[in-house]
């Protein structure tokens, strides 16, 4: 017997039994009693018939002990990563190994919630109930079944399929088989919803006229860039000796920076002031926004990094992401916010101390979205502007913008808002 999705679930971590016994050990044992007395006082017709019932019990026992063995179940999906109101296609798959047919089948496997089941309203009572998917079939030796559906990704998240049970009988229906599996690891992923942001540029939050600084400490002095006037302030080790004799005026060599500027998203996925009162729509605001941004900044090129204190860190997932670009870089930051939820584990500021300069890298532009701006927080985010790191904070909450001194707040309400049909 084996069940698996991504991975083979070996027997014992299934659960076999029997249910629903036509004939219970108690009569089998009177059968034997009445046939012994039978033989004994010469009845053979009494004998005969408890002796046939008998052997049919006993097939059946065994019918019904070897319908699992060399058995195959898979629960397959077409895709494992996909955005939020994308379709995926499932696959439930049978496979009888073995000689001995299976003259019914019945199959219950629970969907999670988030996920729709497509064309559910039009199919019969008995094929879903609720979240469950209820399929029957018999197999011949040697035969494989498939049940195809469709699912719609409702709701972002990472989900496991399961609980699975599969029962199964024997030819007379004397005896039940009962397969039990428990709920599998995660595998799929639906990704937050997306706003496009054409305007988005960390530029733009900048004044008229002022360039985004970049740091000197990240200049390679393997990428030449040429030559300009010094300025107060440039290192004498720049200087170009030939160029400053040739001209009569200081010169100074450049370079291109070692990495692009990076930039880390801070997001607080606190949705309300008060304790254990969340807010599901700014929360979805909010992750909206993260991933968004995200999308954006990589596009223009720049390495962006995550630090969520919405979610716990799992082999799939982490509460931080440092700074990178490319795809797999977007597709770590949109899994981590695909997993984000309103009950946080730890302050921002408390993730970023913990891990260092991987959450906060020297010099990096923060962007800080929220939707319920905690004071601790905003003192944190403000202490890192008053060192050096150019901030950038968006309100999605709620509550009227706030008003905060050293922390320029700008207004996301209406660009990160869900749906009006997105309330769950």
């Amino acid at each position: 017997m084996a069940m698996s999705d991504t991975q083979i679930l070996k027997s014992r971590n299934s659960r076999w039994g029997r249910s629903g016994a036509v004939v219970s050990s108690p009569m089998v044992l009177v059968l034997i009693v009445v046939a012994i007395v039978g033989a004994v006082a010469g009845d053979v017709l009494v004998s005969t018939l408890c002796g046939l019932v008998l052997v049919l019990v006993f097939v059946s026992r065994l019918w019904a002990r070897l319908a699992f063995a060399e058995f195959d179940y898979h629960c397959l999906l077409s895709c494992e990563r996909l955005m939020e109101g994308d379709i995926v296609d499932l696959t439930l798959m049978i496979e009888n190994r073995k000689p001995l047919p299976l003259p019914w089948l019945g199959i219950w496997e629970h969907i999670p919630k988030g996920l729709e089941i497509e064309g559910a309203e039009n199919a019969p009572r008995n094929s879903f109930r609720g979240n469950e998917i209820r399929e029957t079939a018999s197999l011949g030796k040697y035969e494989r079944v498939r049940f195809h559906h469709r699912l719609r990704a409702a709701r972002r998240g990472i989900y496991a399929f399961g609980p699975t049970r599969i029962t199964s009988s024997d030819i007379f229906g004397f005896y039940e088989a009962r397969l039990d599996a428990p709920k599998r690891l995660p595998r799929l992923i639906v990704y937050p919803r997306l706003v496009p942001l054409p305007d988005f540029d960390l530029t733009s939050f900048r004044p008229s006229g002022e360039t985004w600084a970049r740091s000197r400490a990240n200049e390679d002095p393997a990428r030449p860039n040429g030559l300009r006037e010094y300025r107060p302030g440039d290192s004498t080790h720049h200087i170009d000796w030939k160029a400053t004799a040739r001209r009569d005026t200081l010169f100074v060599r450049t370079y291109d920076p070692s990495v692009s500027h990076r930039v880390m998203i801070l997001l607080d996925c606190n949705t309300s002031s008060t304790v254990w009162h969340v807010h599901p729509a700014v929360l979805e605001a909010a992750v909206t926004g993260a991933a968004s941004v995200a999308v954006r900044l990589i596009e223009l090129g720049y390495p962006v990094g995550i630090v969520c204190n919405g979610n716990v860190s799992t082999e799939l997932c982490a509460p931080v992401v440092a700074p990178g670009a490319g795809p797999d870089q977007l597709s770590a930051i949109m899994t981590t916010l695909a997993g984000a939820d309103a009950l946080t584990r730890s302050p921002l500021e408390n993730l970023v101390a913990r891990h260092g300069p991987e959450a906060m890298p020297l010099g990096a532009t923060i962007v800080y979205i929220a939707g319920v701006f905690r004071p601790s927080t905003v003192e944190f985010v403000a202490g890192l502007g008053r060192r050096g790191h150019h901030t950038v904070a968006l309100h999605v909450g709620d509550e009227e913008l706030p008003e905060i001194t050293d922390l320029a707040i700008e207004d996301y309400r209406s660009v990160f808002s869900p749906p009006d049909d997105a309330d769950a």
